[in-house]
């Protein structure tokens, strides 16, 4: 059985849509736990209007935000397996029933997402309006090592409530951790992989409703949210790049590393710190964790050894990097919201220029059919005329010869004609002069 987790808090208005859909799955072993996180809204009544047995819902004293409820909802649930739903995306009808049928099929596989697509406030379709967003959501790797990377370097890039996790892998790793607020979901995907593949239906069976500017909303933009998710992001990347034991490291990141046959204990806590010291999107606080990493093990004479020996790096070296950036530079956020809304704009173009140049180059290919099978018929018309301009010469030599055979049969008749003729005089007079003899005879 699955255990839907569906965290709300003050969503009456789009909470109606969320639930039907997950009513309306063709999977039915499911139960539906709804956590209402101290709403102040109708949202009590809308849950209360629902008479269908699969739904146990739970009323919390107080808003505690979403890692404490859903954390309340895993405890709550009864399945084999938990499904994540949040009180503003729409699920498709069959999403659960391939997401079962795959998790049933590959029991390797710790955790199951979909691809999403992307609705506004008002739950229309938006994935040309935000085809950066979209881009991501709708991204698929293979390996663990390249899930692994592509959330530590580039950032969350999985649907949330896309998820179905087996009861036995949270059991493991935990749930939710209470600190996240923004970025919790990206902290429990990172933690899965560690021990368990992930897999990703190349599908959009979730609709993932996109809130601009909603201060109070996860998915929403604003300077405060940019800080939230950047804090976190530091705090999640410095964590899982610590607690990595060798081996990981060395399973996660060997192709990343600045010594390519780094193999030690301390040379790959040194790869920590040129890991931790990798900015994604220009974001240079992130490069403070490498310095504090680096900080650590200059007080190690062994580690100051290797860094002189094996990564021509000097203590005055790492001095120098720290002209760079302000420690806890937090008013660059400012900056990053501008750049952020800058680069979502040009990600937009980016997207519609490369929606073009596929339908430029499906309609160049489909020309270039047509060009081929017009080549073909082409080929085939100038063997045709060929063929026939050589019938066409050949007929012409055969009139030739015909004109020429005539000619002289005309040449040769008009002899017959005039020696006819000259015949035909010689035997007039002949017949004349019998003609006089007879009447001469008569006469006597």
């Amino acid at each position: 059985m699955v255990s839907v987790i569906l965290c709300t808090y003050n969503r009456a208005h789009t909470l109606k849509a969320t639930i039907d859909s997950i009513l309306k799955q063709t999977y039915t072993a499911f139960e539906l736990i709804i956590v209402d996180d101290g709403s102040t809204d109708d949202t009590q009544k809308l849950i209360e209007h629902y008479k269908d047995a699969r739904i146990r819902s739970f009323v919390l004293a107080e808003n505690s935000y979403y890692c404490a409820a859903a954390n309340f909802g895993i405890e709550k649930a009864q399945g084999e397996y938990i499904a994540f739903a949040t009180s503003d995306d729409i699920w498709s009808p069959y999403k659960l029933e391939k997401q079962m049928d795959y998790l049933e099929k590959c029991r390797e596989c710790g955790t199951c997402f979909t691809f999403a697509g992307i609705i506004d406030e008002d739950g229309k379709a938006a994935d040309e309006r935000y085809a950066g967003l979209a881009s991501v959501l709708q991204k698929n790797y293979y390996t663990r090592r390249d899930w692994i990377q592509r959330l530590i370097f580039e950032g969350n890039c999985i649907c949330h409530p896309s998820a179905v996790v087996r009861r036995e892998v949270l059991d493991k790793v935990g749930g939710y951790h209470l600190y996240y607020g923004h970025l919790a979901d990206m902290d429990l995907w990172l933690r899965i992989l560690r021990y368990y593949s992930i897999h990703m239906i190349e599908e959009p069976l979730v609709s993932y409703r996109y809130f601009e500017n909603a201060k109070d909303q996860i998915s929403g933009v604003s300077e405060e949210q940019v800080t939230r998710s950047l804090n976190e992001h530091m705090i999640i990347r410095r964590n899982f790049i610590n607690d990595l034991t060798d081996k990981e490291m060395l399973e996660f990141f060997d192709n990343k590393f600045r010594y390519k046959e780094a193999y030690s204990h301390l040379e790959l806590e040194i790869e920590k710190a040129f890991l931790l010291m990798h900015c994604i999107q220009d974001l240079p606080n992130l490069w403070v964790l490498g310095m504090e990493k680096f900080e650590e093990l200059l007080r190690d004479s062994e580690a100051v050894k290797v860094l002189k020996e094996i990564y021509q790096i000097r203590p005055q070296d790492i001095y120098k990097w720290n002209f760079q950036h302000f420690y806890m530079d937090y008013g660059i956020h400012n900056r990053f919201a501008e750049k952020d809304k800058e680069l979502q704009r040009l990600q937009d173009e980016f997207y519609k220029l490369n929606k073009n140049l596929l339908a430029i180059t499906e309609d160049r290919k489909e020309l270039s059919e047509l060009l081929a099978v017009q080549r073909e018929q082409s080929r085939d018309l100038e063997e045709e005329l060929s063929k026939m301009r050589s019938e066409l010469e050949e007929n012409r030599e055969k009139l030739l010869m015909m004109k020429r055979t005539l000619d002289i049969k005309e040449k040769v008749l008009e002899e017959i004609k005039i020696e006819n003729e000259e015949k035909t005089a010689i035997l007039n007079e002949a017949l004349l002069k019998k003609l006089k003899i007879e009447e001469k005879w008569k006469r006597r």
